[in-house]
């Protein structure tokens, strides 16, 4: 061929790169039938796993907390100046949640004990308060708890309880009768039966009370929207068990509320009765003194001109008899301290006699720590911190009762003085009458106290009765709601996701792990130069497959080829081609050959060069018998014409490759090889050369192809093109890439046998439908 620069003027030369969206789209949409078949699969995955799922239920309470509760006195205790500590809220929920009562509530919840449970063939159920058998329980051993036994009752009432995971023993085998306790070194229990049920094997487990605790331990207080409402929830697929152990745990915080209140009031009651009880004794006394003084010395009542300084005389007794109470409290309170501080609140002084400030905070200080440390477990690193804060606390209210003491004696002592002033002046009356007045002060004074302590045990007796809790359930617990309600929807679209992918990367990485030429966009990547033609893939091994079928699709490929290098040439005679692969196999010889055919049909004299003088395969595809050609006369042995094969069987003349030489390399770049071909342009009008190893379509090496097409580059060969070979028009890669036949050049052949179909972008025909395309 001429040079020319159509390479150039028709065709991009740059390589062409980046990510086709398009591409892998179109690979994805002609594989669905796969994401049809995963789709279903994972589909079936996730209903399977959804019917194992088990639902989570929220449950939760409501509890008003009184953010005062305890901060006001009892109105009997004003008298006595006491108050009981502050409870702030923060403390409620620490006594709420604390492991004590925790465990307090699952002792009164003794059901929880024993967990009966259903198998099924997905899902594993708790029974709880619907177990058709109930376990009464009389002895248990520790190896027992925690282990899931198997139970199954027969028809007549007897049943076989065995170790189901084959913990304790594999062959362990417990038989016994509905209503007939039953002993073991396991245990002894009594099986009775609620209700009539199909299924006849069950599983139960005992519980550890500790077990218990910690799985109740994960319940979860909020105070909602910043009141002091409290709710507590928990969230199990147990939810009636849930809301029976809220229900029972507000039940004995606010019993435990009522009862410390109530401690409080019998503490209380004591101290007035061991008050009243000397005083009662005292006033007794002071009764008998007047009676026998009368009655020895004939006196009615006092004069009233000592009036006066028996009041005052009373006055001041009395106000020592206060200081004198104030000092029995203050001893009752160090004593009260030393040795029974741990086992409750202590009493608070405030408003009326013991006023001190300072024991009052200490005192109130003291019980909220004492409330805080009580609610926390022993073995707890915060129990320890506590302790000795209350042991520094108590160290201060010693310290404060000295000091009060000291008050105290001070007051005493001015008192004293009065009362010494009072009786020099009643000195100076009537010995008989100083004496009755004497007497009748005592009585008042020990009159009036007894008095005091009377009411004011009568208002504390009145307040414990007329106690309540300070708390208050709002709401009982309820089911809210479901929280994993959205699991199986997220389970089956997580499912399918992962089904759906697993083909897509499959598809994707044996695209991109393929590394052989699949098609046309392969071949326009990894080369600069243009596809001239593409021959699709045939059935049959025939090389003359152009000649046997001319009416065909296959033949009208090399129609298309041949149009185009008449077009691209622009001449009529002395055309030479050669054609070339990038490796053995690719199909270049098959292609040489049906394209000499093509022009051979045409009736221009064509001539097929066997130039493959390693590999010699020509003669052979042809059935040529003969072995002499090229080889021959460039070593002088033949003439060329002698060389010339004509057979009648052929559209076009052949000559073969020859012997295979030692030295192909040095035979090939000889004059006389140029010489012949130079010659051979003046007698033919085509001349098709077949070479050492024309592009295989899924047969040749992308790495391979492209440095064999930059090599060609870097050699600057001219009027280089492809043809891409053995494409099948039914495969995915064929659809994929979107190959045609027709590129708009127009034949005008007169093979039109048929009918064809148009390119609509081009209004070109680019596939020809006849009857010689059946089974080629």
């Amino acid at each position: 061929m001429e040079e020319n620069s159509l390479n150039q003027q028709q065709f991009d030369d740059s390589e062409e790169s980046g990510f086709d969206f398009m591409s892998w789209v179109i690979l994805l949409v002609q594989y669905w039938y796969l994401f049809v078949i995963f789709g279903v699969l994972a589909f079936g995955a996730s209903y399977l796993k959804n019917r194992s799922w088990v639902p989570v239920y929220f449950s939760s309470g409501k509890l008003m907390i009184d953010p005062n509760a305890g901060q006001n006195n009892p109105q009997f205790m004003q008298g006595f100046g006491v108050e009981s500590g502050h409870k702030n809220m923060a403390n409620q929920v620490i006594l709420l949640t604390s492991r004590d009562l925790i465990s307090q509530v699952v002792d009164n919840l003794p059901e929880m004990r024993v967990e009966y449970i259903s198998k099924g063939k997905f899902k594993t159920r708790n029974l709880y308060k619907m177990s058709p058998i109930q376990i009464e329980t009389n002895y248990i051993s520790t190896e027992a708890y925690g282990v899931l036994f198997k139970i199954e009752i027969n028809e007549d009432g007897s049943y076989v309880i065995s170790d189901d995971k084959g913990v304790i023993d594999e062959d362990l085998e417990i038989r016994g009768k509905i209503g007939v306790p039953v002993k073991s070194k396991l245990f002894v229990i009594n099986v009775t039966k609620d209700i009539e049920f199909s299924n006849k094997t069950m599983f139960f487990r005992f519980r550890t009370k500790t077990s218990l605790v910690n799985e109740f331990s994960g319940l979860y207080p909020e105070f909602i929207n910043k009141s002091s409402v409290l709710s507590i929830s928990l969230q199990s697929p147990t939810p009636q068990r849930d809301v029976d152990f809220i229900n029972k745990l507000f039940e004995v915080y606010l019993a435990n509320n009522l009862e410390r209140k109530n401690e409080q009031a019998r503490k209380t009651i004591k101290f007035i009765d061991e008050q009243l009880t000397g005083i009662k004794q005292t006033l007794k006394g002071s009764e008998n003194d007047i009676t026998e003084f009368r009655r020895s010395n004939q006196i009615v009542d006092i004069t009233t001109h000592t009036s006066e300084i028996v009041e005052k005389s009373t006055e001041y007794n009395e106000r020592k008899s206060a200081l004198r109470l104030k000092e029995k409290y203050l001893n009752y309170l160090a004593d009260y301290i030393k040795t029974n501080l741990s086992s409750g609140n202590i009493i608070i002084p405030t408003n009326t006699g013991l006023n001190e400030s300072t024991l009052v905070v200490l005192a109130q200080q003291f019980n909220e720590l004492l409330e805080e440390r009580n609610s926390t477990s022993r073995k707890n690193p915060v129990y320890k911190k506590l302790t000795r804060e209350i042991n520094n606390i108590k160290a201060s209210i010693n310290e404060a009762i000295k000091s009060m003491r000291k008050s105290i004696q001070i007051e005493k002592q001015d008192i004293d003085s009065k009362i010494a002033a009072v009786r020099s002046k009643m000195n100076m009356l009537p010995k008989k009458e100083t004496q009755m007045t004497a007497l009748t002060r005592q009585y008042k004074i020990d009159d009036n106290y007894y008095n005091f302590f009377i009411s004011k045990k009568a208002e504390a007796q009145i307040q414990k009765a007329a106690n309540s809790p300070d708390n208050e359930v709002v709401e009982q617990a309820r089911v809210r709601f479901v929280v994993n309600g959205g699991k199986k929807k997220e389970t089956t679209m997580t499912y399918l996701l992962f089904g759906l992918m697993i083909p897509a990367i499959f598809l994707i990485a044996r695209e991109l792990l393929n590394n052989t030429i699949r098609g046309q966009k392969d071949v326009e990547k990894n080369s600069k130069f243009p596809i001239i033609g593409n021959i699709r893939h045939t059935k049959k091994a025939n090389p003359l497959l152009t000649l046997k079928h001319p009416r065909s699709s296959f033949t009208e490929m090399f129609r298309v080829i041949r149009t185009r290098i008449e077009f691209i040439v622009q001449r009529k005679t002395g055309i030479m081609m050669l054609g070339t692969s990038t490796e053995s196999g690719d199909g270049k010889t098959y292609v040489n050959i049906n394209l000499a055919s093509v022009y051979g049909m045409t009736g221009k004299k064509t001539l097929l060069i066997d130039m493959d003088i390693r590999k010699p395969s020509v003669g052979d595809r042809l059935g040529i018998s003969e072995k002499a050609g090229v080889t021959n006369y460039l070593i002088g042995e033949n003439e060329l014409d002698d060389l010339i094969i004509k057979n009648d069987d052929f559209s076009f003349d052949v000559l073969l490759g020859g012997t295979v030489p030692p030295n192909p390399g040095e035979l090939i770049r000889s004059e006389k090889l140029k010489g012949m071909l130079k010659e051979l342009r003046t007698r033919y009008e085509y001349i098709i050369i077949d070479t050492s190893p024309i592009v295989r379509n899924e047969k040749t090496n992308k790495a391979f192809f492209k440095r064999i097409n930059e090599q060609i580059v870097s050699d600057k060969f001219n009027n280089f093109y492809i043809v891409l070979n053995d494409i099948n028009i039914t495969s995915k890669a064929y659809g994929r890439y979107g190959y045609g036949y027709g590129y708009g050049y127009g034949y005008g052949y007169g093979y039109g046998y048929g009918y064809g179909v148009k390119n609509k972008k081009d209004n070109q025909y680019t596939h020809y439908y006849n009857d010689d395309d059946i089974d080629i």
